[in-house]
């Protein structure tokens, strides 16, 4: 059920190359996950794609099981490293994450989007991209 926070979830895809040159022109985070992303979960024990949009500041995740779905209001920080997401749940199928805030980690590599959360309402940011009790999804960007 927590899985905006992994997707988001609740927070990496197709950035530029990294010359010299291109650090001045390198896009936001913020305008670069602009659109609909489809994933798949590390280790997840149920087939299917996770979806992850991103529409300004807002962000709409689908889990591979049709009754996970979190919708919510993000923010990044990407002076950290790793980058952080933080979201909050403004609706899902679960009352108890609406008004909760999910932590995540990210990260853009070679076109990926790979997102790493906690729990809604868990305070904490994953310490690691593998990190114990968290959840893990890579996703590309659809065309």
């Amino acid at each position: 059920m927590f899985a905006l926070c992994s997707a988001c979830i609740l927070l990496s895809g197709c950035s530029q190359s990294h010359t010299p040159d291109s650090a001045a022109t390198q896009k936001p985070d913020s305008v670069v996950l602009q659109g609909t992303w489809t994933g798949q979960e590390v280790g997840a024990p149920t087939q299917g794609s996770p979806s992850l949009a991103f529409h300004g500041t807002n962000l709409e995740f689908h889990g591979a099981n049709p009754q996970e779905w979190y919708k919510g209001s993000f923010t990044l920080r990407e002076d950290t490293t790793p980058k952080q997401l933080e979201a909050v749940i403004t609706d899902c199928p679960a009352p108890q994450y609406v008004g909760k805030t999910a932590h995540a980690i990210y990260k853009l590599e070679g076109g990926k989007l790979t997102l790493t959360g906690n729990e809604p309402g868990n305070p904490a940011v994953p310490a690691s991209f593998n990190a114990r009790g968290t959840r893990e999804i890579v996703f590309t960007l659809k065309q």
